[in-house]
């Protein structure tokens, strides 16, 4: 290499090192001793009108080992403020540590929350906090949220909290379980033609274990309305979510109840000027785990039958629901907005008076493998 050109290569190398030194990292490291891991945040509303926001945040206590400490040990900090990010702030200096929301996996927000209809508040702070994963799962807390991030239910271990298990589909795989994340309530707040629902956690009677088997869904400028164990089993079928449900069918003198492993629904959503047809289809495969009476399998083509009229009946039911009180957590909405022009796209209020005069058609065809195995 010529002696110039080697020259200004060294000017050049000198030159960006020079730029580095002026160069800050991405932050302040902090050792793991230094800082305290959030593992739930709850929101309530409090009694203060001054200070209608309620945090409680659920801190993992470090432990040496499982085998010292296998019963969970948590800590909690509670506090009242005006706004969310200021009752952080406050909260951070009842501690010697940097609180780190980097592991918090839940979010619950209290009945009385939902009611005040302060979600946009919420989420706002939610999104813009960069250490709040938007992975994060969102919950209702009944009667609130307090009681349920501070419940522990017989069994629980530290090594994470047992409500975790319910939403990640790594324990518990309820088809009555809904699983919504804090990005997903973010998309369907801010979208007209879907409506948020989450799902509702409560606590049973003897204060032993979570039941999670109703939701709620959190429609713009209405009231919050819940839906029972059966219509969010449905709601979740029509999501395609549902990965095996037990379904009992009642009618022509029979009484039994299939398990349903693979549903396959599809729909479309058309528009003809202002009348707005819905088509549904839905492939159902599974076999009978149960029966009040002696089944045949020879008479499977009826057990179809019947079991594609029940579920026709009860999807035709819990849509007309919706269309009359004004509710689409199914996202019609949304996918006839898909697939039409920008300058062809109803408004919100446009779209919820179609949806309400909304022609449905539903076509349920069941395959039912079997009456199951009698030995």
């Amino acid at each position: 290499m010529p002696t110039k050109q080697k020259g200004k290569t060294r000017f050049f190398v000198l030159i960006a090192l020079s730029f580095l030194l002026f160069l800050s990292g991405c932050g302040e490291f902090k050792d793991i001793d230094k800082m305290v891991f959030v593992s739930m945040i709850g929101i309530d509303k409090s009694d203060n009108p001054k200070k209608p926001y309620k945090i409680i945040l659920k801190l993992y206590v470090p432990t040496s080992s499982f085998r010292q400490n296998p019963t969970p040990q948590y800590s909690y900090l509670i506090k009242d403020g005006e706004t969310l990010a200021e009752t952080i702030a406050i909260l951070e200096a009842h501690l010697d540590k940097e609180l780190d929301f980097g592991h918090s996996k839940l979010i619950v927000l209290g009945e009385k929350m939902m009611e005040d209809e302060k979600n946009k508040e919420i989420l706002d702070f939610l999104i813009r906090r960069p250490d709040i994963q938007m992975i994060s799962y969102v919950a209702m807390g009944r009667p609130n949220a307090e009681e349920i991030v501070k419940f522990v239910p017989n069994g629980e271990t530290s090594l994470q909290p047992t409500l975790f298990n319910y939403f990640g589909n790594t324990g518990a795989e309820s088809s009555f379980i809904i699983t919504t994340h804090l990005f997903d309530f973010r998309r369907t707040m801010n979208e007209y033609g879907i409506d948020p629902i989450l799902p509702i956690v409560e606590i049973n009677e003897p204060g032993s274990h979570f039941i999670i088997d109703k939701s709620i869904i959190l429609a713009k400028d209405r009231i919050p309305y819940e839906l029972d164990a059966e219509k969010t089993l449905f709601v979740k079928i029509l999501a395609d979510s549902a990965k095996s449900v037990f379904f009992t069918v009642e009618r022509e003198g029979e009484h039994f109840v299939t398990r349903l492993d693979n549903i396959k629904p599809k729909y479309r959503v058309e528009r003809d000027g202002n009348q707005v047809t819905i088509r549904i289809k839905i492939k159902l495969t599974g076999i009978i785990t149960e029966s009040r009476n002696t089944l045949d399998n020879r008479k499977l083509p009826e057990y179809n039958r019947m079991l594609e009229q029940e579920m026709k009946e009860k999807l035709n039911a819990l849509i007309d629901e919706m269309k009359m009180k004004g509710y689409d957590p199914f996202g019609f909405g949304l996918r006839l907005q898909s697939h039409t022009l920008p300058k062809d796209r109803m408004t919100d209020q446009e779209w919820r008076t179609a949806f309400k005069n909304a022609k449905v058609e539903v076509v349920v065809k069941s395959n039912l493998k079997s009456t199951g195995s009698i030995q």
